[in-house]
């Protein structure tokens, strides 16, 4: 009887426990873009893409929180970020320099490579010096990663001596090349060739003889960028996050161990063959 009793008084403190634990997770969202395969984008309203998979690992070694990734344009991310009404928007490049709401920043969690992508017979002969190579061209780009090509290119644009035109999402761009709506496009290399490589193969880009599509070609890399969770200034200021400094402080130290044990590079491998397989 008195061994009965003690298992149900265990069990009691168990499940009291473990009611405590999860009444003591803190709830926290962070924004992520919602178009932008395969990296960051929305099936049915739920954020999916390798950026999420490499952050969802992160932050299961983070037992204190119970975080929510929210997939919103991109545009939005940042505006909310400016207002301080939200705590971190992902993925994000260090932007210190001209986005002053969007500080501080995590460790960086992957490495981007930007490359110009142009219609083949804009690259013939090739254009090797970015971004001088194409004043008079018009270039294409989705909105919210204006920090792409670099500021001597942005003040080109500013000129007026190359056009610089925003349109939403990777296929779009592709798109403008090959009806020759644009002559390049700024691209993440390997975001590109999943896509591009899809469109191909699924027949929505074809450069066959009489086809509508005009071929296109890699230029030069014009940018490699770290990418970071980065937390709005704004909302540290007025203290709506009272337990941001410890978030951020865990999330770094578990993407170090996840780093140097070579767990993220094997999780990002796998999620990059998952979201890139063909629909």
């Amino acid at each position: 009887m008195f061994r009965c009793f003690e298992m149900i008084l265990l069990l009691a403190l168990y499940l009291c426990s473990s009611f405590v634990y999860a009444q003591k997770q803190i709830p926290v969202t962070i924004l992520v873009d919602d178009n932008y395969p395969p990296y960051s984008y929305q099936i049915n309203n739920k954020a999916v893409g390798v950026y999420i998979d490499i952050l969802s690992a992160i932050f299961e070694k983070m037992p204190g929180y119970d975080v929510k990734m929210e997939p919103v344009p991109w545009k939005r991310g940042k505006q909310v970020m400016e207002m301080g009404e939200g705590l971190a928007l992902a993925p994000a490049f260090y932007h210190g320099h001209d986005w002053p709401y969007l500080y501080p920043y995590s460790l960086p969690f992957f490495e981007e490579r930007i490359i110009v992508v142009c219609r083949a017979d804009i690259l013939s002969p090739p254009r090797t010096n970015w971004p001088a190579d194409y004043v008079g061209l018009t270039i294409t780009n989705m909105p919210g990663f204006d920090g792409w090509g670099g500021e001597q290119f942005r003040e080109l644009v500013k000129e007026g001596v190359i056009k610089y035109q925003e349109v939403h999402g990777v296929e779009n761009n592709i798109l403008m090349l090959g009806k020759r709506r644009a002559d390049c496009m700024l691209a993440e290399e390997r975001s590109f060739d999943a896509i591009f490589n899809q469109m191909m193969s699924l027949g929505r880009y074809n450069v066959k003889a009489g086809e509508r599509h005009s071929p296109i070609r890699k230029g030069p890399t014009v940018g490699v960028d770290p990418v970071y969770i980065g937390y709005s200034e704004v909302a540290i200021m007025k203290g709506k996050y009272p337990f941001q400094y410890v978030f951020r402080k865990t999330f770094d130290s578990q993407l170090y161990q996840l780093k140097k044990s070579g767990a993220l590079e094997q999780i990002a491998k796998t999620s990059f063959q998952l979201h890139t397989k063909l629909n």
